[in-house]
């Protein structure tokens, strides 16, 4: 019998900040697929279990923390329980960049630890260890719960960061055009739809392209999903993938290494950016090397900056330090439910927390805590209540009923942003 795969999370994820705070690590989008669908699909080819490469997520299992577990599918209730069945699981940490040759390797191998840079990667336990994971449930793994148990070195690739997500995510898209064997056009295009590589552009069967699209794969592949549409004078650029329901408006400018999730609206100017889903940006206005989380909408005339007038390093608020990411280029990282006025402009290297409101005629602050509401006049907290009643609407606008997840994980951030948002009132 095959060896159950444990998807969890480590300590890592609070680095992630604020796209965890409504979603497990496993959860974020990089290329085509979240991080938890590259494993399904890598796990659904170990297993033998992979038809025309289709995320087969529901074989997995998943350790989350305790306030996002309840409405996780297929969230881990016993680790004994899987270990007596199997006699081992194999666990794999929810920030890697899973490869099939290392799930084979880890799957061949003993009982132990995988270790990278100090980081545990992956796991293989047996029947012995399980009760002291079991101890562990709720709670984010770290590398003291592995104590005991044979490491191993190995290389792979962990997201540490949010722009870790960005920068590799142009990579990302055409890998996972090859790992989902991704190709063709299924849809009846019209007279006047511009096509450059053709055999590097995938258009599933319900996809609307209008005359006047320029689809341009001559830099790397383009994949639009079942039910996205794509509005007349638009220019797309690869490697890039729309998802399904995504309606690209009229006239926008699509840059290469770009996401774009489910069911959202995008218009104007976006590059190198990864949208998660559900958000809009239907508007002129720059998005640049930014990763924008659910049900955010950017107001006409958003602008991000993704660059320092001097060229040096963006220094980015990770917790209560600035972390040097290294890079040249960064925009915007906003959370789910958060919002931007009309003609507002971020500042490079900008973090928005969760259920924001940012409006205002000069650069907000780089720093935004969760729940706040205001911009560079002043700000105040957003209220819960009224945070809650706004995303239930917006989300019943596009068809999507509001759980009681909805209102349990916006207390439980509500919470835990508190601190912060203390000291930020105080210091503005």
């Amino acid at each position: 019998m095959a060896s159950p795969i444990v998807i969890f999370e480590d300590t890592g994820f609070a680095n992630l900040y604020p796209l965890t705070l409504t979603r497990p690590v496993f959860d974020l989008r990089c290329g085509i697929l979240t991080l938890a669908e590259k494993a399904a699909v890598v796990a659904g080819g170990l297993h033998g279990e992979s038809q025309g490469g289709g995320p087969a997520r529901e074989s997995l299992h998943y350790h989350a923390r305790e306030y996002l577990a309840p409405f996780i599918a297929g969230s881990i209730t016993s680790y004994s329980e899987l270990a007596g069945d199997a006699g081992s699981v194999l666990l794999l940490n929810g920030r890697l960049l899973p490869a099939p040759d290392l799930l084979e390797v880890i799957s061949r191998g003993g009982r132990g630890v995988y270790v990278a840079g100090g980081t545990v990667a992956a796991a293989k336990v047996g029947r012995e260890d399980a009760r002291r994971l079991d101890g562990a449930l709720g709670s984010p793994l770290d590398r003291a719960v592995f104590s005991g148990l044979p490491e191993q070195e190995i290389e792979a690739t962990l997201v540490e960061y949010p722009w870790d997500l960005v920068r590799m995510n142009g990579a990302e898209i055409t890998a996972d055009c090859r790992l989902l064997g991704v190709g063709g056009i299924a849809a009846d295009l019209p007279e006047g739809v511009w096509l450059v590589d053709k055999t590097s552009i995938c258009i599933d069967e319900n996809v609307t392209i209008a005359p006047g699209v320029v689809l341009d794969a001559g830099d790397g592949p383009i994949y639009i999903a079942d039910g996205a549409s794509v509005m007349a004078g638009s220019t797309l650029r690869g490697p890039l993938y729309v998802g399904a329901g995504t309606v690209i408006k009229m006239g926008a400018r699509i840059y290469g290494e770009t996401s774009i999730g489910p069911g959202c609206k995008i218009g104007g100017e976006v590059a190198e950016t990864i949208v998660h889903g559900f958000s809009n940006k239907q508007h002129e206005g720059f998005v640049g090397h930014s990763y924008l989380g659910e049900w955010v909408n950017l107001g006409a005339g958003t602008d991000t900056s993704d660059l320092k007038n001097n060229y040096s390093n963006v220094k980015i608020r990770v917790h209560d330090r600035y972390v040097d990411s290294g890079e040249m280029f960064i925009g915007l990282f906003m959370g789910d439910h958060s919002k931007s006025g009309i003609g507002t402009t971020f500042n490079t290297g900008t973090v928005v927390g969760a259920f924001c409101n940012i409006f205002g005629s000069d650069y907000p602050p780089k720093f935004i805590p969760s729940f706040m509401w205001g911009g560079s006049a002043g700000f105040d907290e957003y209220d819960p209540a009224r945070a809650l009643e706004t995303a239930a609407r917006v989300m019943r606008r596009r068809g999507v009923r509001p759980g009681p997840g909805l209102e349990a994980v916006l207390k439980r951030v509500h919470q835990i942003s508190s601190d912060s948002r203390k000291a930020f009132l105080k210091g503005a």
